[in-house]
């Protein structure tokens, strides 16, 4: 009975330090998003390196700010909900999958007006809500680009029209000469807007997506990255988020590029914000995030359980009742091995007496029966 018992305290203590470290974990900076492009998300699909480069820079770090007065801010509030400083501050939106609002779209729009640098890296997701609602008439395709300058098959294409700028030509970083992409769309460009990066003369939008060039389906050079001038500030456009994804960071020039990108929107700035209210947040994620007031309340109830519970076992008179009924769910839902006849059935009439000492008993009796000393 005492090693059953002994059992259940230990699954007791481990429940409520699970529920310890869920507490914990919403009063401090540690999240987790399995969503596409998220900067939570370190597997292949995540832009979690991206956001470490951002740290490792020195000039940047999550939440935190530096002496110098430079730190990068991760929001999950709606950009309007925001306090910023437009010419202080640069903010990067990646793979966007939920409708701007009414109110982000002025907010970007006032943002953008007053000095602010943005970056939306979009292909089929939501960026066009955006940008439809801004004075630009960009706006991002809505067919997959392939091109025949690809690796393995066509939505892997490669890049190499390359324009001279900042982005791709560094004093800190080497140059930009090719950009490997994952499943692209392309670029409809304002007039006065600056084409940064373009696919080659033998790509073509694949509108009826059957992966083949179709004769109505033109070959043609097109837009993948560009730079406007937006008020006082700047929009740039990338037609691929998958290029600032984990597993896309050795290919080709990414690497280079994404950190050409984070010194260009650092310079002169002492904030890069990185949007993350435009993406489906998992239960992970909600239940991590900090500073959610109502996860909080949870998760300190379900502390207060589990501590409530183990106290309960613990002091309470009926503790021995219950740690029988408890053990014996637990060896059914655990798939435990029938206790030996017919220990078992002493034991499971005398669950405290001695497992050992009857089965020690057990052999002696079996043992006369077969003659044997």
């Amino acid at each position: 009975m005492r090693k059953g018992m002994n059992r259940i305290t230990i699954y007791i203590i481990v429940i409520a330090i699970v529920f310890l470290i869920i507490f914990l974990s919403v009063s401090a900076p540690l999240v987790v998003n399995e969503s596409d492009f998220s900067i939570y998300n370190p597997g292949w699909d995540g832009c979690s390196n991206l956001a470490v480069r951002a740290r490792d820079m020195g000039a940047f770090t999550p939440n935190i700010e530096l002496a110098e007065g430079k730190r990068t801010e991760v929001t999950q509030r709606e950009l309007n909900e925001y306090d910023v400083e437009p010419n202080k501050t640069s903010i990067m939106i990646i793979g966007p999958r939920e409708d701007f609002s009414g109110e982000s779209v002025d907010f970007i729009h006032e943002f953008l007006d007053n000095g602010g640098r943005l970056v939306l890296a979009d292909d089929f997701g939501s960026g066009n809500s955006l940008l439809s609602g801004l004075d630009t008439d960009s706006s991002f395709h809505s067919s997959p680009l392939l091109d025949l300058s690809f690796e393995k098959k066509p939505e892997f294409g490669v890049a190499y029209n390359i324009s001279e700028h900042q982005l791709t030509q560094d004093e800190s970083n080497q140059n930009v000469d090719q950009i490997m992409l994952n499943s692209p769309t392309a670029i409809d460009k304002k007039e006065n807007a600056t084409t940064i990066v373009a696919s080659s003369k033998a790509s073509w939008l694949d509108e009826n997506e059957n992966r083949m060039k179709d004769k109505d389906e033109p070959f043609k050079e097109y837009p993948l990255i560009t730079i406007e001038d937006y008020g006082e500030g700047e929009l740039i456009l990338v037609s691929d988020p998958s290029i600032f994804i984990n597993s896309m960071q050795n290919r080709k020039d990414n690497k280079v590029l994404s950190e050409n990108l984070l010194d260009y929107l650092s310079q002169g700035r002492s904030d890069i914000i990185f949007d993350e209210s435009h993406r489906e947040m998992s239960f992970v994620f909600r239940m991590m995030y900090t500073g959610d007031f109502p996860t909080l309340v949870i998760a300190t109830v379900f502390l207060l359980i589990g501590l409530g519970t183990g106290i309960f076992f613990m002091f309470s008179d009926f503790k021995a009742v219950i740690f029988e009924k408890i053990n014996v769910v637990l060896s059914v839902l655990m798939s435990e091995e029938k206790k030996e006849e017919p220990v078992g059935k002493v034991l499971n009439n005398h669950p405290d007496w001695d497992k050992d000492k009857l089965k020690m008993i057990n052999e002696r009796f079996i043992n006369v029966d077969k003659g044997e000393d």
